[in-house]
């Protein structure tokens, strides 16, 4: 599984700023931070142990970084992980705008930068970024509960995926590298100084589903197809899709308790931008999951470290990759990630007939290690037919981890059997 040191902040940077990223590490580490920046030939598990572990992910935004694949990944991974972010850019965003993807936009557009154009001013402004940073991280330890982590730092967790927002860094002003702002959604146009619910449904406890999303677009349609004009009916029809199924549960009816939940505050567009933030967190996921790089496969395991519905779903996807690799290590994910989830165990059974032996041997070791008293007659099957004999011992391991009287009693057999092998052949190798 994913290494257990955690940085308090990891470096992401294109290879033309190593020597930048060197002074800017030998600074952070003079301020007593824990650092880790990868090699430019490192090994892509620790890479990706090392951003979903970190408590503050430091991207070096220049023209050559904003169009590295690698730290688009790193950036996907670190917004999905809970840390909180903190864009250092070497040019002025004018320049540095048009070659971010829509998705670091979106990513990024909250967030305050630092930016740092000549190293006669990188003193000034690592220390103003060191002072917040600083900040941040004592609300970050390790010894804190996730809940109280997730508030001090900046955080709110919605229906389980975890979202960043701004850490309050304030670098702007004259010189800040600024035309303006990071460009984001202009809501000023919507009247009223009431929020979405009692803009529309002032007083009532529910109202229909498609009522709700009637006015939610009247509200709010345009503004999403603004935001990604790319496919703007493809991502409203997204926003929409997302809502109804995560947000209120696929209900015909929705609950102005539901909605409360999800706000937690109520400015007037605290609906919006809380759902804004959740389709950013989701599409960031389904980014990290679905990438293809040597990021993928280390990723995958260690996102069974966590039990965000997101991150299940995803992985329960990935149990129909088309990659044998990644179908077995996504199973032992989601036996971690799900265990809390009935249909987990469900899921895992599908994969016990895969044509591949190491499908097979991650799916029997999963269901041991959720002692599914379900699987047993399943395991017990591979245990006695699959032709496959690393399979077979996958299975007995899995039988020995089982508490059901039907392991139990295959586990005897077992016993028996390889004591009279021994008998019969002393020199034979179980």
């Amino acid at each position: 599984m994913a290494n257990t040191t955690r940085f308090d902040i990891v470096i992401g940077y294109n290879v033309s700023d190593l020597e930048f990223v060197q002074k800017l590490a030998e600074k952070l580490r003079s301020s007593s931070m824990s650092v880790w920046y990868t090699n430019p030939d490192g090994d892509a598990t620790q890479t990706s142990d090392a951003i979903l572990g970190c408590k503050i992910y430091l991207p070096v935004m220049t023209e050559e970084s904003a169009v590295d694949k690698h730290i688009q990944e790193q950036l996907s991974l670190a917004y999905i992980s809970n840390s909180a972010i903190y864009p250092l850019s070497r040019i002025r965003f004018r320049f540095l705008s048009p070659k971010l993807s829509g998705g670091a936009k979106l990513m990024l557009a909250k967030i305050n930068w630092c930016f740092v154009f000549s190293m006669d001013e990188f003193e000034e402004k690592t220390d103003a970024i060191i002072k917040c940073m600083r900040r941040d991280l004592e609300n970050m330890t390790s010894e804190r509960g996730e809940d109280e982590h997730l508030q001090n730092a900046g955080f709110f967790s919605t229906h389980g995926v975890t979202v960043a927002f701004s850490h309050g860094l304030e670098l702007g002003g004259d010189g800040s590298g600024f035309d303006g702002v990071i460009p984001g959604v202009d809501l000023s146009t919507i009247s009223g100084d009431t929020h979405f619910w009692d803009r529309h449904f002032k007083g009532e406890t529910e109202v229909s589903w498609t009522d709700f999303r009637d006015r939610f677009l009247q509200d709010y349609g345009g503004k999403i197809k603004e935001e990604f004009s790319e496919y703007p009916e493809e991502r409203t029809k997204f926003f929409v899709n997302l809502m109804y199924k995560d947000i209120f549960e696929l209900s015909k009816r929705v609950r102005r308790s539901v909605y409360d939940h999800f706000c937690l505050e109520f400015e007037p567009h605290s609906f919006f931008n809380r759902l804004q933030q959740y389709v950013l967190a989701y599409m960031s996921l389904r980014e990290v999951i679905s990438m293809d790089s040597s990021l993928r496969i280390p990723t995958i395991q260690s996102l069974g470290q966590y039990s965000f519905p997101a991150i299940v779903s995803g992985l329960s996807d990935m149990l129909k990759d088309d990659d044998p690799n990644i179908r077995a290590v996504a199973a032992i994910a989601l036996a971690h990630a799900g265990k809390q989830r009935p249909s987990t165990v469900d899921k895992l059974l599908g994969l016990m007939e895969d044509e591949d032996r190491l499908v097979r041997e991650s799916a029997c070791l999963s269901l041991g290690f959720l002692r599914s008293t379900k699987a047993v007659p399943y395991i017990v099957d591979r245990w006695r037919n699959d032709p496959i004999s690393t399979v077979r011992e996958a299975a007995e391991l899995a039988l020995s981890k089982m508490e059901t009287s039907d392991a139990k009693r295959c586990m005897k057999v077992t016993q028996v059997l390889s004591s009279e092998m021994k008998a019969l052949n002393p020199s034979a190798v179980s």
